[in-house]
């Protein structure tokens, strides 16, 4: 293939992503002329290829708008659940989004629309990310423990202070301990 055709395929690859005759003249070093010249020469070549290139472009994007769709609907799904549950159950929620995750990223890698390159920094990512949510989980655990410690001693304080009340008012051990125990809940 000569210098001129290699010039041309060139120019018609810059004008399908989009570059416009006076960028394409510079990145090339070609005349506009030239170039106006090979693209009233070609037909339709140029801007069919740039349709095909847009329409490809635009199926990319809604492939990738589906999956955003997908995880942001699970996400709310799992978050509002979450939310009326407890603080604990976000870890969960986090797996959940997680999981999300690695089935699309697996799906793309048998359809090997991912790039062999760019595999090992995705793995590395992946890899952090379950890291991140394994600390998350385990900081979420605790978390629902320690406000579990914190409410029984809440309540057996109050339960002390109530026993020690109703002995002042006159009331005997067993109407307190009644107190206590019955209503508070606390033995």
């Amino acid at each position: 293939m000569g210098k001129r055709a290699e010039n041309e395929q060139q120019a018609i690859e810059l004008f399908a992503s989009g570059r416009e005759i006076p960028q394409i003249a510079v990145e090339i070093g070609v005349s506009e002329n030239s170039l106006r010249t090979w693209k009233k020469r070609a037909g339709t070549e140029w801007d069919d290829a740039r349709a095909a290139a847009r329409k490809k472009m635009l199926e990319g994007m809604e492939s990738v708008g589906a999956r955003l769709r997908r995880s942001r609907e699970l996400a709310a799904t799992l978050g509002g659940k979450a939310s009326l549950q407890g603080s604990g159950d976000m870890g969960q929620v986090t797996n959940e989004l997680l999981r999300t995750l690695l089935w699309d990223i697996s799906a793309q890698v048998q359809t090997a629309s991912l790039d062999p390159e760019e595999m090992k920094g995705t793995i590395k990512q992946l890899t952090n990310l379950c890291l991140g949510v394994q600390r998350l989980e385990a900081a979420s655990n605790l978390s629902v423990k320690r406000e579990g410690e914190i409410r029984k001693q809440a309540i057996k304080d109050v339960a002390d202070v109530v026993e020690q009340t109703a002995v002042q008012m006159g009331q005997d051990a067993e109407q307190a301990a009644f107190w206590r125990q019955k209503v508070l809940g606390v033995q």
